[in-house]
C-alpha cells in the first residue's frame, strides 16, 4: 500500500520493521511445516531462503513506499525517523547476506526457483514498460507520476494481485523446499498423517490468496479512492468479497474433508473473514495471515506428543 501521508513514528516502525519480520514468521512456519510433514526432516536451507526472501521483498516494498518520509526526515534532520530507515536498511542487507549464504549451500535448481518467485515480488509495484512516448514536452511532477501509473505494473493487473501473491507464497514455498529435499528425501512413504504434496500446494496457495484478498479488504477505502483494481474494488463491496471468501473456504473444506488440519484452518479463516473489515485495526489482519502458522504449531505439538508417548 502506497503511503500518501507521513506516518507517525510507531506506524513507520511497524511498516518498515515489525511487519516484514512478522510476515516472515509465516514463511518460517510454513517452510518448516512442509519440510517435516512431507519430507520427514527439517532443513535450515529452505527455511532460511523463504524467511529472508520474505523480509527482503516485503521490507523493500514498504521502504520504497515510505520514500517521502525519508526525504522529509532528511530535510528536517529528524534523527528518530532516519534511525528507523537505518535499521530497515540493516534488516534488508542482513537478510540479503543470509539469502546468498543459503543459496550457496543449495542446488542450482533452487537458485532458479527462488529467482522465479522473488523477481515478480521485487518488481511488484514497478512500471515494467510504458506506451511509446509522444513529443518531448516539459511535464509537471504530477504528470510524471500519472505517466508512471500508466505503465504495466504487476499489482495493477485487474483482480490478479491476490492470485499472484497466493502463487508466490503457496507454490513458491513448496517449490523451494522440494528443490532441496526431494532428491535425498523423496516424499513417497515419508509424508505423515493426512498430508500429501498436492494438499500442501493447493491449500497453501488458496490460503495465501484469500489472505491477500483480506489485506485488500483492509485497504478498501484507499484502494477505492485510487481505483486500484483489487478484488474488493472490482466487486464494489466488502460484503460481496466476504461472501466470495467464505464460499472459497467452504469449498476448500469440502474438498479436503478428510484432513482435520485444513478443516480447522478453513473454519478459523471464515471466522476472521466476518470479524474483520476495512475499519478493523491493521495489526489484527496478521491473525488472518498466520492461520497456517497456527496449523503448523498444532501439527508440531501433536507430533511431539505422539513421539513422547511412543518413547515412554
Amino acid at each position: 500500500m502506497a503511503s500518501h501521508t507521513l506516518l507517525t513514528l510507531p506506524k513507520l516502525q511497524d511498516e518498515l520493521l515489525a511487519h516484514p519480520i512478522m510476515t516472515s514468521l509465516g514463511s518460517l512456519a510454513l517452510s518448516t511445516f512442509i519440510s517435516r510433514s512431507i519430507y520427514g526432516i527439517i532443513d535450515w536451507r529452505p527455511v532460511l531462503i523463504c524467511v529472508s526472501s520474505d523480509v527482503i521483498t516485503i521490507g523493500l516494498d514498504h521502504y520504497n513506499d515510505q520514500a517521502s518520509a525519508l526525504a522529509d526526515a532528511k530535510k528536517t534532520s529528524n534523527s528518530a525517523v532516519m534511525s528507523v530507515f537505518t535499521r530497515a536498511r540493516v534488516l534488508l542487507i542482513t537478510n540479503a547476506i543470509l539469502l546468498v549464504f543459503a543459496l550457496l549451500s543449495s542446488p542450482p535448481s533452487t537458485w532458479f526457483i527462488t529467482a522465479c518467485f522473488i523477481t515478480p515480488a521485487l518488481l511488484w509495484d514497478t512500471p515494467l514498460f510504458r506506451r511509446k512516448a509522444g513529443p518531448k514536452v516539459k511535464k509537471t511532477k504530477a504528470e510524471k507520476a500519472q505517466e508512471s501509473k500508466n505503465g504495466f505494473v504487476i499489482k495493477r493487473i485487474p483482480g490478479m494481485k491476490a492470485v499472484f501473491i497466493g502463487i508466490i507464497r503457496g507454490c513458491g514455498t513448496f517449490a523451494v523446499v522440494h528443490s532441496i529435499l526431494s532428491r535425498s528425501f523423496p516424499p513417497d512413504g515419508i509424508a505423515s498423517g493426512p498430508w500429501t504434496p498436492t494438499q500442501i500446494i493447493v491449500w497453501s496457495t488458496i490460503n495465501r490468496t484469500c489472505h491477500a484478498v483480506m489485506a485488500d479488504v483492509r485497504d478498501f477505502t484507499e484502494d477505492w479512492e485510487l481505483q486500484v483494481p483489487t478484488i474488493p474494488v472490482l466487486l464494489k463491496s466488502v460484503h460481496r468479497t466476504k461472501v466470495l471468501l467464505t464460499a472459497i473456504h467452504l469449498l476448500t473444506l469440502a474438498v479436503f474433508f478428510n484432513n482435520i488440519y485444513i478443516i480447522f484452518a478453513s473454519l478459523y479463516a471464515i471466522a476472521l473473514v466476518w470479524m474483520l473489515d476495512e475499519n478493523s485495526p491493521r495489526k489484527l489482519y496478521r491473525l488472518s495471515f498466520h492461520s497456517q502458522t497456527l496449523v503448523a504449531l498444532v501439527y508440531g505439538a501433536i507430533q511431539y506428543y505422539n513421539q513422547f508417548i511412543n518413547n515412554h
